[in-house]
């Protein structure tokens, strides 16, 4: 009796599943404009370098990476490559044809993950969330992902039930990250006893960079904001994480905190790619929540604007209606 509960309510959330979702496109496409960055502004020579003394060499060993762009290749120049990457990812970021683009996606993803020499952390959570996502968009069928939905037939084909157990795998993935992040921060001193963005911030090759690094550096030097900034981090990451395994606008609020505390990062101590990269997965895993509120914040959103203009227009233009308008109020 209970198993048959738990298949209903299962179903029944598989088919309220917005499978046509303008949050899980965006989401998209902040991923892939990410990857982009990365292929745009770093030369070949910079992504492909020796490591421990070895020959630039793409490693072709597994079937995993056998099917990477840069070995099916062979020979060919790798900025060409990079650039024939970078021309897939900006297509996938457009938006078209979400259904199939998925695909291309997750390819471009492991190609770049499994053949370039210094992969960061954005890089491993990509290929993981766009193997999803081929899922996720299984039963979308727009031309473009920032159309809305088309109908509501076919939610209950076997493509409804995949594109839901897709964004359940994207979902469970991303706030298992965010848990094992802040999980893995608390046995290390540093963390722990609140001084880690001190010295983060003070690192050579990795600390405080750009406009705003002797701000981060003053500001860290302080004891409370240094306790504050340490121990926020792993709150926050643990926050993110219960979020996104609850519902509605608490998905939301998930993708809202994912964003400020990257970008707050990104403006401390830069890897752009990263942070957007886990912003972008944040924001496909909450789309449900973001979906089912976006009515809420668009009515809002409306009648602030309305009653602005209404204020607006209640305030006479020309001169004589201005000057009827003042007699009558300095008579009352």
């Amino acid at each position: 009796m209970f198993a048959k509960k738990i298949v209903v309510l299962m179903e029944r959330s598989a088919w309220r599943f917005p499978a046509e979702s303008r949050a899980l496109g965006a989401g998209r496409s902040i991923i892939a404009l990410a990857q982009a960055s990365i292929l745009a502004f770093t030369p070949a020579s910079h992504l492909f370098v020796p490591v421990g003394g070895a020959e630039i060499e793409v490693d072709c060993s597994t079937p995993v990476q056998g099917v990477s762009l840069y070995c099916l290749a062979g020979s060919t120049d790798r900025q060409f490559l990079n650039l024939l990457a970078l021309a897939l990812l900006l297509i996938v970021a457009s938006g078209v044809l979400p259904r199939y683009t998925t695909v291309l996606h997750f390819w471009a993803s492991l190609s770049i993950g499994q053949s370039i020499s210094l992969p960061d952390g954005g890089d491993a959570v990509a290929q993981v969330v766009t193997f999803f996502l081929i899922l996720a968009c299984a039963n979308d069928k727009r031309t473009w992902h920032w159309q809305r939905s088309n109908s509501e037939e076919e939610k209950e084909s076997i493509w409804q039930g995949l594109a839901w157990a897709g964004w359940w795998g994207v979902r469970l993935q991303v706030a298992y990250i965010y848990l094992n992040s802040a999980l893995a921060k608390l046995p290390v001193d540093q963390w722990a006893e609140g001084s880690a963005t001190y010295y983060v911030a003070r690192m050579e090759n990795f600390g405080a960079a750009g406009l705003f690094a002797d701000l981060f550096r003053w500001a860290t030097g302080i004891t409370l904001i240094a306790l504050l900034s340490t121990w926020g981090t792993i709150f926050l990451e643990g926050l993110i994480a219960f979020l996104l395994l609850r519902r509605g606008s608490r998905q939301a609020a998930a993708a809202t905190i994912s964003a400020c505390l990257h970008v707050l990062i990104i403006l401390q101590i830069g890897i752009v790619s990263f942070g957007f990269i886990m912003v972008g997965a944040v924001i496909c895993a909450a789309s449900r929540g973001i979906d089912s509120n976006a009515p809420r914040l668009k009515s809002l959103f409306s009648r602030t604007r309305n009653s602005t203009r209404g204020i607006h227009s209640s305030v006479p233009t020309d001169p004589e209606s201005a000057r009827k308008t003042d007699a009558v109020t300095l008579g009352a």
